[in-house]
């Protein structure tokens, strides 16, 4: 992400490639760089994401969207890519720390990934 102001808002799109071709139940953890937060997760839930329409996403066992983080619980069916996205909008001005995303199998936790980390520029 490059330099956004306080009071935009960005889609965060996560996606996961599985590494085979089998079920598995996934959890996917995505943390929040300080400096955003999740925008309105209710609109989410209910499905009103028309501003989303463009992305096709997958369906979610589970969700949660807390201060720091978004995690989802997954059905993986097949080796198709898992898409996942949610809004979020900049509160605080500064150069943050975006830490990795981390995606778990639920019963076999040695098969897991994670994203790159980086960093995140908000302007006033």
């Amino acid at each position: 992400v490059g330099d956004i102001a306080v009071g935009d808002r960005i889609v965060a799109v996560v996606t996961v490639r599985p590494a085979e071709d089998t079920r598995a139940r996934l959890i996917i953890d995505d943390p929040l760089p300080a400096g955003l937060e999740i925008d309105n997760p209710s609109l989410i839930r209910s499905g009103d994401v028309r501003g989303l329409d463009w992305l096709e996403t997958s369906d979610t066992e589970f969700s949660e969207f807390r201060a720091d983080r978004f995690i989802a619980s997954v059905d993986q069916r097949d080796a198709a890519p898992i898409r996942l996205a949610y809004i979020l909008r900049a509160v605080s001005p500064g150069t943050f720390h975006q830490p990795a995303a981390l995606v778990e199998d639920m019963y076999r936790p040695e098969y897991r990934a994670t994203t790159a980390s980086g960093s995140v520029s908000v302007a006033e």
